[in-house]
């Protein structure tokens, strides 16, 4: 696997190097707003502090109205791993070496203060991809008014500490937002359907956001059930940010209702600068767990810590140890360790391996490349 991994690392640093000047052909945002993808990102998807006030901000830059472009752009993954990646028993399904995702996303302004995105997953972890994100989002008062006021609605992602998939460094994603509980099928990876109110700057100061949407998780073949609430408030001094959040919702578990709910904390240091420090723990309680007939209730927890630090604006490293727990999936753990580099700003390599334990100790080293246009 080293070798090859080598090997194939080195046939996309000289693919990379033979692509033409990033400048002729950058993606959506960086046309529209007549800037480098370097704007927002150090590596990409890694966002920096501009990024993040963009984004935080609806993929606007206040008061300035974007130019025309493409309507469309992409990003593609490709993944070489000593794993298989399929989705069956011992991750059958899928060879070792994948087309990893292909992600299609558009996005524009609506008036002065408004916008949308669709974002669409042609290919997500090799195979058939969904829709994630669907949105239209409207700053409600003046982008001069001192505290913001936001609404947004659509699918889209919960606002959490630390993005789960669109700007996650690592392949591997984090365990506790995969983490589901029984036969409850909820889990904080995946986008909701509803919408959310935001008050409050969430680069600086205090922060509050709420969600509520119905009580649906795709896919799950369950039936919309009740209304799922959530709340999250961060107060950000500086380059520290303080968080919590709680999530809260039902769903049709074994002829009765699990009434369930999950509480975060997070402490974060210079999220978007050179050295970054990012902490989130959180509990649970599920009324129904599906252990035996009736309803028994479970508790759950997990958590995670990661740091980053970028050498320069190429080269970075990261690592990151995270560790789930509840009855019915046992207690789990493992480590990511991670070097990424940016052959040029629009595309990255990464090399990670994932220690991970369960229970029994397993390697895991994956490669890949990424590439916006």
């Amino acid at each position: 696997m080293l070798k090859r991994s080598f090997a194939i690392l080195g046939l996309l640093l000289a693919a990379a190097a033979s692509r033409p000047d990033p400048a002729l052909a950058i993606p959506l945002f960086a046309t529209q707003y007549g800037v480098t993808c370097e704007k927002c990102h150090s590596v990409i998807p890694h966002l920096n502090a501009f990024g993040a006030a963009f984004v935080a901000y609806g993929y606007r830059i206040p008061g300035v109205k974007p130019g025309p472009a493409f309507p469309i752009s992409a990003k593609t993954n490709l993944v070489d791993s000593s794993m298989n990646q399929g989705d069956g028993p011992n991750r059958a399904g899928l060879p070792k070496a994948i087309v990893d995702e292909v992600e299609l996303f558009t996005a524009g302004a609506i008036g002065s203060r408004a916008s949308y995105l669709v974002e669409q997953y042609a290919v997500d972890g090799g195979e058939h991809g969904l829709l994630r994100d669907a949105w239209v989002n409207d700053r409600l008062n003046p982008w001069t008014a001192r505290i913001p006021v936001y609404v947004q609605a659509g699918s889209f992602t919960l606002p959490l500490p630390v993005d789960p998939e669109t700007f996650r460094d690592s392949y591997q994603g984090y365990s506790l937002d995969e983490q589901t509980v029984g036969s409850n099928p909820f889990n904080f990876f995946d986008p909701k359907i509803g919408a959310r109110l935001g008050v409050g700057d969430p680069l600086r100061g205090l922060n509050v956001q709420l969600f509520a949407g119905p009580g649906h998780d795709r896919q799950s073949g369950l039936a919309t059930t009740g209304t799922d609430a959530m709340a999250f408030v961060q107060d950000t001094m500086g380059p520290f940010a303080l968080g919590v959040y709680h999530y809260q919702g039902e769903r049709p578990v074994n002829g009765s209702l699990d009434h369930f709910d999950r509480t975060g904390y997070s402490a974060v240091f210079d999220q978007w600068g050179r050295l970054s420090f990012e902490n989130v723990l959180q509990t649970g309680w599920d009324s129904n767990c599906g252990l035996l007939p009736g309803s028994i209730g479970c508790s759950s927890s997990g958590g995670f810590t990661q740091l980053r630090y970028a050498f320069n604006r190429r080269l970075y490293a990261s690592a990151r140890y995270e560790g789930t727990s509840d009855p019915t999936g046992g207690f789990t753990r493992d480590g990511v360790v991670m070097f990424g580099y940016a052959p040029t700003e629009r595309s990255r390599i990464t090399i990670e391996d994932v220690i991970g334990h369960v229970p029994q100790t397993m390697n895991t080293m994956n490669i890949q490349f990424t590439i916006a246009y």
